[in-house]
């Protein structure tokens, strides 16, 4: 069960990967017409913008609500409260990595979850290991559906982050 989680994840980041490489490739097309960051740095500061909790926090309160934060960042195009949400057992992604690729990896996740609504399709998180909860939702957008999975993670302070989203398929969502 474990080797098939971690082989699972391990796709979906050599999927993110390939996707960043054509995007950089590319110039991040369509992505980038539409997507800008304003801030002079993304490490430090989440925006409240889309979350009801202090500019400073990072993470959500639980698995759920770091989707929803999430999701409803993604919508807003919010690269800060992205950024303070999406992350591993160690904490925020932005507080583990370089401010360049955190926005590259941020803005193809921003276009490839873009969407209209999203529902989950499931009452509770299917559990995984080390604590892992995984979320089935369904994004709409215009006319086009799609299922997929976000594994949420709890790190430092009991603090819940999004650690993994199955991009593979979304790939039509970024046109």
């Amino acid at each position: 069960m474990q080797r098939t989680v971690q082989r699972k994840m391990m796709r979906n980041r050599v999927l993110l990967y390939s996707a960043l490489l054509i995007a950089a490739a590319t110039g991040l097309s369509a992505c980038t017409r539409t997507i800008q960051s304003t801030e002079t740095s993304i490490p430090g500061a989440a925006a409240p913008s889309v979350r009801g909790e202090a500019p400073d926090a990072v993470g959500a309160a639980t698995g759920k609500v770091a989707v929803e934060g999430f999701l409803r960042a993604v919508k807003a195009q919010d690269l800060q409260t992205m950024s303070a949400i999406w992350g591993t057992v160690k904490g925020a992604a932005r507080d583990q990595m370089k401010r360049e690729d955190l926005e590259k990896r941020l803005i193809i996740m921003q276009c490839t979850l873009t969407h209209d609504r999203w529902v989950f399709l499931e009452d509770r998180p299917r559990l995984q290991t080390g604590g892992r909860q995984e979320f089935q939702i369904e994004l709409t957008q215009g006319p086009r559906s799609a299922k997929t999975s976000i594994v949420t993670v709890s790190g430092p302070g009991g603090r819940w982050f999004v650690e993994d989203i199955n991009l593979l398929p979304l790939k039509e969502f970024c046109r």
